[in-house]
């Protein structure tokens, strides 16, 4: 067994379990229901872990896109407690990862998109955990044929956002 491997099963394991914490039960679903509700929210948060450490490999990248999409994660309660928690430590360490005086790295990358992934996952219906999935998915694969960092740079809003807070290099 590779770290790597490792890495992929205790992501999973994570997130199945913050899954079955953070989805609230629904009478008359049943356990087959209830499973697939878990395994499919679970994936969410395990595609989120791994989506926002993707992103995470120019300063401020994956901190950035944490805060662009914690809006997301609740509209009230538990769900935009977890969103705000997510937003604030965030918003917190971007000086210093813009600063390139520390980093994320996968721990801290892996970790951000767990929390934010549990908060969507405790806010949102079947539908939309299913889209979310669906798109963490195609984004996870599309990852695997084109450089993130290429389509960022090349296309205008996100090149900027992208820039936003960065010292020019010289």
């Amino acid at each position: 067994m590779t770290t790597g491997g490792l890495k992929v099963l205790g992501i999973g394991a994570t997130g199945l379990l913050a899954a079955a914490a953070a989805l609230p039960p629904e009478p008359g679903r049943g356990r087959a229901g209830r499973a697939a509700d878990v395994l499919t929210a679970g994936a969410l948060i395990a595609g989120a872990a791994n989506l926002v450490n993707l992103l995470d490999l120019r300063p401020g990248r994956a901190l950035k896109s944490v805060l662009a999409t914690a809006p997301l994660a609740g509209r009230s309660g538990g769900p935009a407690v977890l969103g705000g928690a997510v937003a604030g430590a965030a918003g917190a360490l971007l000086p210093h990862d813009l600063g390139e005086e520390g980093m994320l790295g996968d721990t801290g990358a892996n970790a951000a998109g767990a929390v934010l992934g549990t908060a969507f996952v405790a806010g949102a219906g079947r539908r939309s955990r299913l889209a979310a999935l669906a798109g963490v998915v195609a984004l996870t694969l599309a990852s695997e044929r084109w450089s993130f960092t290429a389509v960022i740079e090349s296309t205008p809003g996100l090149r900027e956002f992208d820039a936003l807070g960065l010292t020019p290099q010289m």
